[in-house]
């Protein structure tokens, strides 16, 4: 919260909110949050190596024990919470992973938690609509 007041310093009402969310969320003095979250201002470049990290492995990861190769993926969902960099980050996966020009790609990035269930039920559509289930 020490960063919201100094970067916030402006809008006293953003702080207030943002406090009655923490105080809500269950975070404490002992949570760990990603480093780039410790420096004035964000470091994007450590913020987008930790997600390359994260998000190539776990789709590398994913590829290799299934079998599912690149040109059978039809939709991307991209979720991230905190960090929206440009290029997207479904832009980042699409080009990491070759996966094909003509992908459904969305990235949902900045939204906070309520993203989640916004990817689900995009997913839920996307799929829905796909394979003409009502």
């Amino acid at each position: 919260m020490e960063h919201s007041r100094l970067i916030l310093k402006d809008n006293p009402k953003s702080v207030d909110f943002q406090m009655r969310i923490l105080k809500r969320s269950g975070l404490g003095e002992e949570t760990c949050l990603p480093p780039l979250i410790h420096y004035i201002p964000p470091m994007m470049e450590a913020a987008r190596g930790e997600v390359e990290t994260i998000i190539f492995s776990a789709i590398d990861s994913l590829m290799a024990k299934t079998g599912i190769r690149a040109k059978d993926i039809d939709i991307l969902i991209v979720n991230y919470s905190l960090f929206s960099p440009k290029p997207s980050l479904s832009a980042m996966v699409v080009n990491n992973n070759k996966l094909r020009s003509n992908i459904k790609s969305f990235n949902l990035s900045s939204m906070g938690c309520s993203a989640g269930l916004i990817s689900i039920n995009l997913a839920r559509d996307l799929l829905s609509d796909q394979f003409n289930i009502k």
